[in-house]
């Protein structure tokens, strides 16, 4: 968001108002992916700002994948989690350059 270059994990900065707009904006298929590769605290974060039909989905789908079964796809659906979370730092470069969201400091 400013002048560097962030990485998804780099969420944990934003307080829950801007995560919270930040997860509202995101498509629901993007935020599956990239939650599931997501470090625990962060995702539990994440999906604690959720409510509704979208957590309830999320969840769902969350327990469903399962990456150490996936075997010869697993590279796949890694690369397709890479390109999820990419797409969630430009949806959240946006909302920063667009003063909807706000970096702490």
């Amino acid at each position: 968001m400013e002048n560097r270059d962030y990485v998804f994990e780099d969420f944990e900065m934003l307080d829950d108002t801007s995560l919270g707009v930040l997860l509202s904006e995101c498509p629901y298929r993007l935020l599956t992916l990239a939650l599931k590769a997501t470090p625990q605290p962060l995702r539990q974060r994440m999906l604690g700002l959720l409510t509704g039909d979208k957590k309830q989905l999320l969840l769902k789908d969350l327990e469903t994948l399962r990456l150490d079964e996936l075997g010869a796809e697993r590279e796949s659906v890694m690369l397709e989690i890479n390109q999820s979370k990419r797409q969630i730092l430009k949806v959240a470069r946006g909302l920063l350059d667009g003063g909807k969201i706000l970096l702490p400091g």
